[in-house]
């Protein structure tokens, strides 16, 4: 299944290490190409390997990069579902570069209609489970709940009492199970759910839901909303067209690798041998730590950067990250992620 098509993670971090870097080959994993997109306007990238080794995330991409590439900005925006756009619309702009795709991913879409017709950005799993539990979810907190989310949250006409409850139900994992929620990033015993509701709290009291994305496409569904600079990297209208505008030049190429992480690195460990960024998202929600050593262990020497996340499983206590990967030199920017639902750690490695 496609887990995730919209933005979900905050994607400004790896956005900052990669400028720190001097590589100009990045290997990132693909989800919901989102934050593919996202580094993709960086003028020293040229060689780009997306992995996954889900096959229907590598079509996704696809899509959205030539949706990107032969559509106009606003059109692209629309295509995807962050704008409105009427259904027939959607299907006569898949016309127009459905045959630019690669085969596999031209049969897919062409079996999948109505996620084009929908616009895919709301057509992942956890989209999907979003827009079942929202209505309830804002019936629930009540006007004084959307009229305050421009705000602090902290004034007397927060509901306040049904916040803390909301918050305490979704501290439970059968919730997630009792709404559709299959993926394993939240109903594996060891996911620690209560952090979602730990997030979102943060996000209340220090006053920055109305600049969080994620707190948009919860409660909202999405972020036609929000102020132009809280918007994530890969919905910006000026690094769209940069975007855009490399892929036309030939100044970036983008290698497709339906595969798992540590394998790609294993089979290109003599090809890559300058420094590479690798972007890994939350690989430890399906992958244990054990995974992510080996994957180290293959580029730890190659003067590589690596960057990963965690989310609800395997996250790290703070006492543990030096020594996670038995290196002294990992870096934690969990802070800088707006969500507070992420830990988010990179490691440079020497040549």
């Amino acid at each position: 299944m496609l887990y995730y098509s919209h933005v979900n993670e905050d994607s400004r971090v790896e956005r900052m290490l990669l400028r720190a870097t001097d590589s100009n080959t990045i290997v990132v994993v693909a989800g919901s190409g989102e934050r593919v997109l996202a580094l993709l306007d960086d003028e020293a990238v040229r060689q780009v390997h997306v992995v996954d080794v889900n096959e229907e995330a590598l079509f996704l991409l696809q899509l959205k990069l030539n949706a990107l590439t032969l559509l106009s900005t606003e059109n692209y925006l629309g295509f995807c579902g962050h704008l409105p756009a009427k259904v027939g619309q959607r299907k006569a702009w898949f016309d127009q570069f459905k045959n630019k795709l690669a085969p596999a991913a031209e049969n897919y879409w062409q079996n999948n209609l109505a996620s084009i017709k929908k616009g895919i950005a709301n057509t992942g799993h956890f989209e999907k489970f979003l827009g079942r539990v929202r209505p309830s979810i804002n019936l629930f907190l009540g006007k004084n709940f959307r009229n305050g989310f421009r705000g602090s949250g902290t004034s007397t006409a927060f509901p306040r009492k049904r916040w803390k409850l909301l918050l305490r139900i979704f501290s439970f994992r059968f919730i997630y199970q009792l709404w559709g929620n299959k993926d394993v990033a939240f109903v594996s015993p060891d996911a620690i759910v209560k952090q979602i509701p730990l997030a979102l709290n943060q996000l209340v009291e220090g006053g920055t839901l109305q600049s969080c994305f994620m707190a948009h496409l919860i409660f909202k569904g999405h972020m036609r909303e929000m102020a132009q600079p809280d918007i994530p990297p890969s919905l910006q209208r000026d690094i769209l067209e940069k975007i855009k505008s490399r892929i036309a030049s030939a100044s970036l190429t983008i290698h497709y690798h339906h595969a798992d992480v540590l394998s790609f690195v294993q089979s290109n460990k003599g090809t890559l041998q300058e420094p590479v960024f690798y972007s890994l998202s939350d690989i430890l929600s399906f992958e244990n730590a054990d995974y992510l050593k080996q994957v180290s262990e293959q580029i730890n020497t190659q003067g590589h950067t690596l960057v990963w996340r965690t989310f609800l499983r395997n996250r790290i206590e703070k006492d543990r990250i030096r020594n996670f990967l038995d290196h002294s030199h990992i870096e934690d920017h969990s802070m800088d992620e707006c969500t507070k639902m992420y830990q988010v750690f990179s490691s440079k490695y020497k040549v």
